[in-house]
């Protein structure tokens, strides 16, 4: 018995001995992301073991490992930052939680949008491309006439410019692969809008920055047209292009080793032919005319760089002769006198580019440009088509001007990308500009010439801009540039801020706050080179839910402008001064659908402005006369795969616009009633625009058959009223006549033919 006790426990005390040596310990917890949402499948392990377990429906998990004293406890998922914890196993159940960051990717990473209107990169939310520029109806081809029909931008077709937002045409600015673009629009006359000179197939990116930009940029108080080149074409190829207005055609080379290219085209319109046709309010002496010829030049100067140039000379002719309301004999409404206004436009165009990656995620953009820009305009009074010498019309029988500017600039930015999409880029810019004007005034007996007036200037400006990711759902953009002018012996510092947060997988809230400067405009420094900047605080809040083929953007904002140009101020150089100031303020909605209505593509934009000035020689702080209170536009594509045929429509409406009544409040009165100035407005705006698109291969080439008619239904469009200087018949009333367009309808026929790429998928997928 006694040695059977002492078997039995020393049984135990071995059985005792081995449960001890391999002890068990439970350790469990919970894995939750940064939002406190349970994360699934995800993978605990002790590090450098094979004990470890996943997270279930609950993010929680529990397992049980044999190792002793501390141990490092790791957590990891795709898509998110792996994480450790150093953990003390000194008891039977140890306890451990993990909540893990989601790395920060470019395909999920909140993007800022306040005031942008992002078209180059599909995960920005494309908004415009190229084929939806050209086949936007009313938008004629030209990308500044797409861009109007975005919430922002103002129906002004009787005057050169982009208005946004509350500014004018001269406060956007337009920029091509960073550098500033001088001479954007083509040459115009006065009371007729003008077009932009560029093609939108040479670009591969847009961004319409309503407000609120980068700080890369300057001198637009308002807005930027930011635009991209495109880099190698996928192949050769050849366009040829036969339309109502004019003809052209251009070829693409690429090299054998598809690592450079070169391009030739021109471009020839005249108008001649379809004013024969389609009559027009204004008599041409000589119908628009226009010829182009661009070249381009890509070369890989590496595996990741990039050598770019453009460039185009563009000359112009255009001659009107139309009434001259001032000379009108009332009483006998004999419209005898009319103007005549002539211009011819030289401008010449180049822009070089080049970008490389280097190592330790290094990337350097260098872009520079040079333009020169010629205007030859003559003005004279005729009387029944003659050169007159009514003593009305004294210094205006034959008056010349010769305008001129030259621009050259360059840009350096270096851009250093850290981890997490984090980046800083920082770098400096130069512009320099010649402006020139010359008047000559013949009184047909003699010719006087006037002194020419000549403005050098050279505007040097520093930037600096980081990108702040500090999670997927939660971004920023800090910015500040430096500008100094030599022309006005002045320096201003432009701090900007933006940040956006993610809410869900598909929408987001955006903020951006920022101030914008600019020089005055150059009529104005040719009489007072002591001005000062023009300035325009901008305040943005702006959501956006972007669901797959659609997208809805909700902005709302508010700028106040200071130190703006007043032409009437006593004791001024030449009455000159920046004591104007105003306020723009509005709220803004987008939606674009390519889904809810099947093989239909459209979008609806609104915007509501409330804005006043008191600038130029405005008796008050009122609504300037270029902006409209209420805007809207309705936009449809329509596309039949099987007969290859699509129509296109965009109806526009906006509400009228003040204009000046000499009458009633003359701002040249010093007796005027300021109450009564810019109370009246003109009638609403309503245009319809319908095209329709064709394809068909001809001879393997894609051709595309285009008609559009602006207008059909012919609404009546006033922009506003021309008056008489005096009163000339002694009736206490200034004669005014209405600013229309040209033509109540414009419609346009083409041909465009490419031989060697077939965009038939291309026109299918954009809904051509």
């Amino acid at each position: 018995m006694p040695f059977i006790f002492s078997m039995k426990k020393i049984f135990y005390l071995l059985l005792l001995m081995v449960n001890t040596s391999f002890a068990q310990t439970t350790i469990k917890g919970k894995i939750t992301d940064t939002k406190g949402e349970a994360l699934i499948g995800v993978n605990i392990a002790v590090k450098n073991s094979y004990d470890g377990a996943t997270s279930n429906a609950t993010g929680e998990f529990s397992f049980e490992t044999s190792e002793k004293d501390s141990v490092i406890i790791t957590a990891t998922y795709i898509g998110y930052v792996p994480q450790e914890k150093k953990v003390l196993l000194n008891a039977k159940n140890v306890i451990v939680n993990f909540s893990i960051k989601e790395k920060i990717n470019d395909l999920k990473a909140v993007v800022i949008s306040a005031g942008s209107f992002e078209a180059s990169d599909e995960k920005k939310g494309t908004v415009l491309k190229a084929l939806d520029i050209v086949t936007t109806a009313g938008s004629n081809g030209d990308s500044y006439g797409a861009l109007k029909t975005l919430p922002g931008a103002q129906q002004t077709n009787d005057r050169e410019g982009l208005f946004v937002r509350g500014g004018t045409g001269a406060e956007t600015q337009t920029f091509i692969d960073g550098t500033w673009v001088r001479n954007a629009f083509s040459a115009s006359i006065p009371d007729l809008g003008a077009r932009g000179r560029f093609s939108p197939f040479i670009f591969k990116g847009t961004v319409f920055s309503t407000g609120g930009y980068s700080a890369l940029y300057g001198q637009a108080l308002s807005s930027a047209v930011i635009l991209e080149t495109i880099d190698l074409p996928d192949r050769s190829s050849a366009n040829l292009n036969l339309s109502s207005v004019g003809l052209g055609g251009s070829f693409q080379q690429l090299a054998k080793n598809k690592n450079s290219s070169y391009g030739i085209g021109y471009n020839y319109t005249n108008l001649t032919p379809y004013f024969w046709l389609i009559k027009q309010n204004v008599q041409y002496n000589t119908a628009p005319t226009v010829h182009q010829v661009d070249v381009n030049y890509r070369i890989k100067t590496s595996k990741t760089g990039i050598f770019k140039f453009y460039g185009y000379l563009n000359h112009t002719n255009i001659d009107i002769q139309r009434e001259n309301v001032t000379s009108l004999d009332y009483e006998n409404e004999n419209k005898r006198y009319q103007d005549q206004f002539g211009i011819k436009n030289k401008n010449v165009y180049a822009n070089f580019s080049y970008k490389e990656f280097f190592k330790k995620d290094w990337k350097i953009n260098v872009g520079a440009c040079i333009s020169s820009n010629h205007d030859d305009i003559v003005l004279k009074i005729l009387e029944n088509g003659v050169v007159t010498n009514d003593s009305q019309f004294k210094y205006r029988e034959d008056l010349g001007i010769k305008n001129g500017n030259v621009l050259a600039s360059g840009k350096i930015v270096l851009e250093k990308s850290l981890n997490n999409l984090n980046t800083i880029r920082f770098g400096v810019e130069h512009i320099y500009n010649q402006e020139k004007t010359l008047v000559k005034y013949q009184p047909l007996v003699s010719i006087i010439d006037y002194t020419p007036i000549q403005l050098n200037e050279n505007l040097s400006a520093v930037f600096a801009e980081s990108d702040i990711y500090i999670t997927n759902d939660i971004a920023g953009k800090i910015g500040v540039r430096g500008e100094y002018s030599s022309l006005l012996n002045k320096f201003n510092i432009a701090p900007r801020i933006s940040a956006a947060y993610k809410l869900n997988r598909r929408g987001q809230i955006s903020v951006a706050y920022g101030l914008f400067y600019q020089k005055p405009e150059l009529s104005y420094l040719f009489q007072n080179t002591q001005l000062q900047y023009m300035r325009a605080d901008h305040y943005i809040v702006n959501y956006q839910y972007q669901p797959k083929d659609r997208l809805f953007r909700l902005e709302a904002y508010y700028k106040n402008y200071t130190s703006l140009i007043k032409t009437s101020v006593p004791g001024a150089l030449n009455g000159i001064a920046n004591t104007g100031k105003g306020y723009a303020r509005g709220i803004e909605l987008f939606y674009r659908d390519k889904k809810s209505i099947k093989g239909i593509d459209f979008w609806i934009s609104y915007s509501w402005l409330d804005t006043k000035r008191n600038y130029l020689n405005y008796l008050k702080q009122v609504q300037p006369d270029f902006a409209a209170t209420h805007t809207a536009n309705f936009v449809f594509k329509k596309f039949w795969v099987k007969q290859m045929f699509g129509i296109n429509g965009t109806y526009t409406f906006s509400t009228g616009r003040p204009y000046i009544n000499y009458n009633t409040s003359n701002p040249n009165d010093v007796n005027a009633n300021a109450d009564l100035f810019m109370r009246d407005k003109t009638i609403a705006y309503h245009n319809l625009s319908i095209s329709a698109n064709y394809i068909k291969t001809i001879q393997k080439a894609f051709t595309v058959f285009v008609i559009s008619i602006n207008n059909p239904f012919g609404f009546k469009q006033i922009y506003g009223y021309n008056y008489a200087a005096k009163d000339l018949n002694q009736n206490g009333q200034l004669y005014s006549k209405a600013i229309i367009p040209a033509a109540r309808q414009f419609i346009f026929l083409g041909m465009f033919m490419s031989f060697g790429i077939d965009r038939t998928q291309e026109a299918i997928d954009n809904n051509l």
